[in-house]
């Protein structure tokens, strides 16, 4: 599980590409990660979508807050 605020930045910039570098990372040794964004409107459309399109994602979830995020990840 991670935070917003442990992610930084670049993380939410996409333009950058460690938001895919990391969440591929996770998809590659078959882990589960949740990201807790309280409110993903904050950041660019295309974060947004990124956020969206992983709402039903088996290994990455983005979250609002970290109850939600610890469902996620006991359910493994």
């Amino acid at each position: 599980m991670l935070s917003e605020s442990e992610l930084g930045r670049d993380f939410f910039d996409l333009s950058t590409g460690f938001a895919g570098e990391l969440m591929q990372k996770f998809v590659n040794y078959h882990q589960r990660l949740a990201i807790i964004v309280e409110d993903a409107s904050q950041y660019s459309t295309s974060f947004q979508d990124l956020a969206r399109e992983h709402g039903d994602h088996p290994q990455i979830r983005f979250f609002p807050n970290e109850a939600a995020a610890k469902q996620f990840l006991v359910a493994a």
